[in-house]
């Protein structure tokens, strides 16, 4: 009896491990049936190695050079490929790896599954790497256009926080498309969809849109900065910019009331930025009686000494003074002259008003005087007084 039960004992005992012994066999004969390919996969991945090392060498070497160069855009270019180059080369080794590991034959390995399916993925990585790398010029490029500059005017903080959120965006889209359609994915469908969606939101949004897209072309045209005084044409806006923003600006009017103006103003109006002249200008009109017509000649002879020996009138510049026109009540003298470079607010307030009252005492000089306005009454029959 105890014979039997230790027979049928054993017997379930061989019968309970069989599976097991069967399948580690499987497991040895797969492991068997890829014993060659270890040297093809370990030669892989040594280039794997021996490419990273030099990539990241040659990168960093040229990024130094460019650094010390004076070249830093192109220096960043360099810095932000390193790593993700350094990632795709081991994403792209060990992808080949595992497909020459699950299929050995390179003539059966694009109808294996297994081998398909890593190299799906590992397009899927490849592409994240690009836009990683792509995503990491454009925060580099964000920092360096930042970066203090002495006393040059940097770029806005907002504006360009904005333009830089707004590319990375629109890359890891882009990524993201590519990458559906390398899967398959029909995009016909999510691209008409996309396509009537922003139609919509262009119409519905378009004073949105024209703002934004005219602080993007003050931000990349530089038409004024943070502190240039402006002038608005068609609009009666002059001031100080205080603020650029990425949908409106704010510029501080000559009375120190100020302006909240939308961007899109300044794509459809023209600007003058009075703050990027050279030099600034004199220029207005004496106006004598008609009596002293005899002594134009002399007045206008002795306002041409007066500028041309001034130290603070550019003599190279234009510089004229003519009898410009018969008025109704006065004979026009128009004076034309330009300050010197560097001549500032105040020193040009100052020298105006010396030109002005030198004027009035070269007339007064000649006996002449300016002319107010008057009205001649001619009564042809004359007049009658009643008593």
């Amino acid at each position: 009896m105890n014979d039997t039960t230790n027979t049928s004992t054993s017997t379930d005992t061989t019968v309970a491990q069989a599976p097991e012994a069967s399948w580690w066999d499987h497991v040895v004969a797969f492991l068997d049936a890829r014993d060659e390919m270890l040297v093809p996969i370990g030669i892989v991945l040594l280039i794997a190695v021996v490419l990273n090392v030099i990539q990241a060498w040659t990168l960093s070497r040229f990024a130094s050079r460019m650094n010390r160069g004076g070249f830093r855009w192109s220096a960043v270019i360099a810095s932000s490929l390193g790593r993700p180059l350094g990632f795709t080369i081991w994403i792209i080794a060990l992808s080949m790896a595992i497909q020459m590991f699950i299929e050995p034959d390179p003539a059966r390995r694009l109808d294996s599954v297994g081998a398909v399916r890593i190299g799906q993925i590992r397009t899927g990585l490849v592409l994240l790497m690009i836009g990683w790398f792509v995503a990491r010029a454009v925060r580099s490029y964000e920092r360096l256009l930042l970066e203090p500059r002495g006393d040059e005017e940097h770029l806005d903080v907002t504006i360009v926080h904005a333009v830089s959120n707004f590319l990375i965006v629109l890359v890891w889209l882009g990524v993201l498309l590519i990458a559906l359609q390398t899967y398959g994915v029909n995009m016909t469908a999510i691209i008409t969809l996309g396509g009537a969606s922003s139609f919509a939101l262009t119409f519905a949004f378009q004073d949105v849109f024209k703002n934004l897209f005219g602080g993007l072309m003050i931000l990349f045209s530089r038409p004024f900065k943070i502190g240039d005084g402006i002038e608005l044409f068609g609009k009666n806006i002059q001031g100080s910019v205080e603020e650029i923003g990425l949908y409106q600006s704010k510029v501080r009017g000559w009375d120190t009331v100020p302006y909240v103006i939308p961007n899109s103003m300044f794509l459809v109006n023209p600007i003058r930025n009075l703050d990027h002249r050279h030099q600034r200008r004199i220029n207005f009109t004496a106006g004598l009686r008609y009596e002293d017509f005899d002594k134009v000649e002399p007045v206008i002879k002795d306002i041409l000494d007066l500028l041309a020996g001034h130290e603070q009138i550019d003599s190279d510049a234009t510089l004229r003074v003519n009898l410009a026109a018969y008025g109704a009540s006065t004979l026009d003298i128009n004076v034309l002259c330009f300050g010197v470079e560097g001549l500032g607010g105040s020193d040009f307030f100052a020298l105006q008003q010396d030109l002005l009252l030198a004027c009035g005492k070269i007339v007064s000089g000649h006996g002449a005087d300016f002319a107010f306005p008057t009205t001649t009454v001619d009564l042809p029959a004359g007049l009658k007084v009643s008593s």
